[in-house]
């Protein structure tokens, strides 16, 4: 069940150069859309016609630059419910100096960047002035980090709490989470806090349909709370939300009543931002210090068929606006691999997924069904495998957002259904198909074979 190589690469790979003294920058640009210009703005991620009515918190692109030679490096976290490949590019075309790395933190209380969640089904939900706005912003803030490059410091932390599972709801056997989370502390040479990347697996969907006042969801919290606690910026990075890693069902008690936050009220999401946060915080006491002297990305386009009718559909009808173009049946999307090394050893390793990749990809615990659609597919090799550092993050909604990766053998769209089930399960209605999760794991396995040791 693997692919040729031949067959999916596309393109490779850019390289940052390396060598020289750590140098880093942070900066941020709201991305908050007008609601006073007379347009509707149509919110993603639950169903169509869903208007927004007001603001409740603003949006954001938020970005740490580092370099450690000519070409710096930009990673970029936009409050928004995903952005195509197209718009990627015209952002990394704004900023042609820089290797510019774009993830969705997948909120559902922002604007419909995708086109999916119009007024009605079959209406585009796409404001092109917005995402126009949204490429230009961050632009801006790549820029500004470009501009204030200085000296810096990096350590590393990783944290899996003992009730973490609590703050997940997952709707689909096997029930499975990527539940680490990890952070990157950046410091200047006075020892003042630049940036905090956060990574972590949880969708941005506390507040539920209801809501209809935008908001960046929980990473609100998260991103109030610890900047108040560590300074700098924080800069959130989704990774393996697929099969529905969720708070939404989930009962989270508030630390400040000791009773159970009301669910999809603003009260809740920010319990568990600040959840996230205070965990961070603590682990960065221990946090290890990281002598970063060389950063390698390298990144490959890849095909793959698209055997999702409804985004076919989609396409045909315009509602992606000319994005994602699907020619002959496939899709291209972009993969990627990033190394943070010292002294020829690995600090940190990310895998940059292009969607919302099941966890049992990324950690392992995929469970067979001979009631599946493919019983006898070979089982993909779990991401974070496939890394050595000691340290190993996984961005999601990396550069695109192609929808659920699920691993082939779990993939089930006919009768009878996996573990029993009597309907069709969710993930499948959201994903470009079957072939997605093993084209994708063998590109990046072949990525981290190429990029070599430090």
């Amino acid at each position: 069940m693997r692919f040729p190589i031949a067959s999916v690469l596309l393109f490779a790979c850019v390289c940052v150069a390396q060598g020289g003294e750590l140098m880093a920058s942070a900066a941020r640009r709201s991305i908050t859309p007008d609601l006073k210009n007379g347009r509707p703005v149509y919110m993603a991620g639950f169903g169509q016609g869903r208007a927004a009515t007001g603001v409740h918190d603003d949006l954001w692109v938020r970005c740490v630059a580092l370099s450690t030679g000519e070409k710096p490096l930009a990673v970029c976290a936009v409050d928004s419910i995903g952005l195509f490949w197209d718009d990627v590019r015209k952002i990394r075309a704004g900023v042609p100096q820089a290797t510019v790395l774009v993830m969705s933190t997948h909120v559902h209380e922002g604007p419909d960047t995708m086109g999916l969640w119009g007024a009605k089904q079959g209406v585009s939900g796409i404001d092109e002035e917005y995402n126009a706005l949204l490429v230009a912003r961050a632009v801006e803030a790549i820029k500004e980090c470009l501009s204030t490059m200085r000296p810096a410091t990096i350590s590393l932390a990783a944290v899996t709490p003992k009730d973490v599972a609590g703050y997940f709801d997952d709707s689909r056997p096997p029930v499975v989470h990527d539940p680490q989370i990890l952070a990157l502390a950046v410091n200047d040479m006075r020892r003042e806090r630049i940036a905090t990347l956060v990574n972590w697996s949880n969708h941005p969907e506390a507040l539920g349909s209801k809501n209809t006042l935008i908001t960046a969801d929980w990473p609100a919290g998260l991103c109030a709370r610890l900047e108040s606690l560590e300074g700098g910026l924080v800069v959130y990075v989704n990774g393996a939300v697929g099969g529905m890693q969720s708070p939404l069902g989930a009962k989270i008690i508030d630390p400040r009543t000791k009773q159970p936050a009301p669910p999809e009220t603003f009260r809740f999401a920010e319990a568990v931002g600040e959840y996230v946060a205070d965990h961070v915080h603590e682990a960065l006491h221990d946090a290890e210090r990281a002598d970063v002297d060389a950063i390698i990305y390298r990144e490959k386009l890849v095909e793959i068929p698209v055997a999702n009718q409804g985004f076919l559909m989609a396409a045909q009808a315009g509602l992606f606006k000319g994005r994602q173009a699907m020619e002959a049946g496939k899709s291209k999307a972009p993969v990627g691999y990033l190394r943070l090394s010292g002294q020829g050893r690995p600090k940190l390793e990310v895998a940059l997924i292009p969607g919302e990749m099941y966890p049992e990809l990324s950690v392992g615990g995929v469970v067979k069904d001979p009631a599946g659609d493919f019983p006898g597919a070979a089982v993909e090799r779990p991401v974070k495998s496939m890394l050595t550092a000691p340290y190993k993050m996984l961005f999601g909604l990396a550069n695109d957002e192609i929808g659920y990766i699920i691993p082939k053998v779990q993939w089930d769209e006919k009768p009878p259904y996996t573990f029993g089930s009597t309907k069709r399960w969710y993930g499948e209605v959201n994903s470009v198909g079957p072939e997605a999760a093993p084209i994708i794991a063998q590109a990046l396995e072949e990525l981290v074979k190429t990029s070599g040791k430090p």
